[in-house]
């Protein structure tokens, strides 16, 4: 494990590489296509997932009826969320955060670990999971996955919002708080709206700040611009899936492809991605410098979507005392890369005082 800087040279080649949300919206530009397909109900999409082999560990989802004011007033939602592990004396639990598109099934493997018996075919082999010591909770973001949608448009602050009511709901007084990618943002700005609640976060390769013009690609400006980006969930596939995540990973491991398809076969997760890619404005990066929670960054060195050398340098900077660790050889996904590693870096990290 060692701290690495990607040169700058590499942008060019990067912008041929598209994040996950833009190869799927390439097919909402081809005015002439048409598709006979309807949105996979939330109901079907928590069947399907639940049968995939990677989530085979995972016990029973769980609900719980809360009140929140998400910025329209309080009002009362249903959060889902998943519950492993047992309290430990002298440890806080740890509650994660799932990206966009995506559902508290990515964090399956992280939660329970793999065995040597299915392991086998797999490059990263055996690895613990984090219940195997502490308490655990995921918690499923309003619009995601299987949690319920809203009529009004996804942000940033809403999302963070939703989660720390979730947080209040069950129970937990202060916690460990994990996010990826836009689920980063959604953890970080919870830190700032409630501290009291948070005694650490980690990102995993996270968003929060302007990007540059240059980084901005012309399929990113149609997926914030152009209206048809909302219909993309009607042209899904497992090929168009299988092209966006290639290039965020070394080998995509087993299943990815088909829980990223499943979430995308419903229109209302495709509907959170496009108005959460839509608010992606790095509208409170400043307020980052008031973070009180402390921080571990972990990022992938060759993360196409947020790179390092930029992004990653600018979270170790803008939050005080924030420990940045850059793994060499990894995407936009590190928990799911080097499960193994991860896990120790955010155990220790717990650890220290």
């Amino acid at each position: 494990m060692k701290d690495t800087n990607p040169n700058e040279s590499a942008h060019p080649p990067r912008r041929r590489r598209w994040p996950l949300w833009l190869v799927l919206v390439l097919g909402t530009l081809g005015f002439g296509v048409t598709a006979a397909c309807s949105s996979m109900s939330k109901a079907d999409l928590a069947t399907e997932l639940a049968l995939l082999p990677k989530n085979a560990q995972m016990g029973a989802l769980q609900t719980k009826t809360m009140t929140a004011d998400l910025g329209e007033g309080p009002a009362e939602y249903e959060l889902t969320y998943y519950h492993a592990g047992q309290p430990q004396p002298g440890q806080l639990p740890i509650v994660l955060i799932h990206g966009t598109p995506s559902t508290l099934y990515a964090w399956s493997e992280m939660i329970h670990g793999q065995s040597p018996a299915t392991a086998a075919g797999d490059v990263r082999g055996a690895f613990r999971g984090l219940a195997e010591t502490h308490e655990v909770y995921a918690l499923e973001v309003i619009g995601h996955g299987i949690a319920a949608g809203s009529e009004q448009p996804y942000t940033f602050e809403k999302c963070a919002r939703y989660i720390a009511a979730g947080l209040r709901a069950l129970g937990l007084e202060r916690v460990h708080l994990v996010g990826t990618s836009y689920g980063g943002e959604f953890v970080w700005r919870v830190g700032l709206n409630e501290p009291d609640l948070i005694e650490s976060i980690v990102l995993f390769d996270a968003s929060g700040f302007e990007r540059r013009e240059g980084d901005w690609l012309s399929e990113e400006v149609q997926m914030r611009e152009n209206g048809l980006a909302d219909i993309g969930w009607m042209l899904n596939s497992k090929e168009r899936i299988t092209a966006a995540l290639e290039p965020h990973f070394g080998t995509i491991p087993p299943n990815r492809v088909d829980e990223f398809f499943l979430v995308c076969e419903n229109k209302e997760n495709w509907k959170a991605m496009i108005d959460l890619a839509q608010d992606e404005n790095g509208t409170r990066s400043a307020d980052l410098a008031g973070l009180k929670p402390r921080a571990l960054l972990v990022w992938g060195a060759n993360d196409i979507a947020y790179p390092p050398d930029y992004y990653a340098e600018l979270f170790r900077k803008a939050i005080p005392n924030a420990t940045l660790v850059t793994l060499p050889e990894t995407g936009h996904y590190p928990f799911d890369e080097h499960p193994a590693e991860v896990r120790q870096i955010m155990l220790d990290f717990f650890a220290a005082e």
